[in-house]
């Protein structure tokens, strides 16, 4: 005799049933939390800092590195020792930091990138300057000692150099505070359909009176290609 299915079918069918709903009741619920106006955000970490001033700089020493080496050659002559190829090492890909194509950083890495991007973005939008995290970290310094720092962090994560300094890393928690009171969001994680890339989806609400350009343009300094588009109704 065949056996009855009938109770495992009917199971299967109400878990279809209800990830169906428990989506659309999530949905609503979300629409309850934005408005027309917020942002939508994706950050993919795509080509992060190819056009950066670190990058650019980091290849010009390469090529110092490369132009030092063939003086080198030319004047000493190396011995080696010719070894057969072995297969195994044409198709290893190292994941690490020295890729030519690199990934996405890892998963806990990332979320606090963007948790310190975030932040920065609540602390403008309770109307506070971003110069007043630099006056924060060069306070005492003389001025050319001021100059320098700030050239060392421009384009990068201030909440990270805030919590580096033992002076001024209990203000990080001034400013989180003053960030998650003024704006609010969710993420979602995601793996690209084609790749399985690993990247998010943010909405962000309390933004409507930040210019999204700009923050675009910081975003992808930091995480790569982005995308931030305004919520419509």
């Amino acid at each position: 005799m065949l056996a009855d299915r009938r109770r495992l079918a009917e199971g299967l069918a109400k878990a279809r049933r209800f990830r169906r709903e428990i989506v659309k009741r999530y949905g609503d619920f979300l629409r309850t939390l934005f408005v027309v106006g917020d942002w939508f955000v994706t950050l993919t970490f795509r080509d992060r800092r190819q056009d950066s001033k670190f990058e650019s700089i980091g290849r010009t020493g390469e090529k110092n590195k490369a132009s030092t080496k063939k003086l080198t050659i030319l004047t000493v002559e190396p011995r080696y020792t010719k070894c057969p190829i072995d297969p195994r090492l044409t198709e290893w890909e190292p994941d690490s930091r020295n890729r030519s194509k690199g990934g996405p950083p890892v998963r806990d890495a990332a979320l606090r990138e963007i948790e310190h991007w975030l932040i920065e973005l609540g602390w403008e939008a309770a109307g506070k300057k971003r110069q007043e995290i630099l006056n924060r970290l060069t306070d005492g310094l003389e001025v050319k000692a001021k100059r320098r720092f700030l050239r060392s962090i421009s384009g990068c994560c201030l909440c990270c150099a805030v919590l580096k300094d033992p002076v001024t890393c209990s203000f990080y928690y001034d400013m989180r505070i003053l960030a998650t009171r003024t704006i609010g969001w969710v993420i979602a994680e995601e793996f690209g359909r084609l790749g399985g890339r690993w990247h998010v989806h943010l909405l962000i609400r309390g933004v409507q009176q930040i210019r999204r350009s700009k923050w675009w343009k910081r975003a992808f300094v930091r995480f790569g290609r982005t995308r931030i588009e305004p919520v419509h109704g």
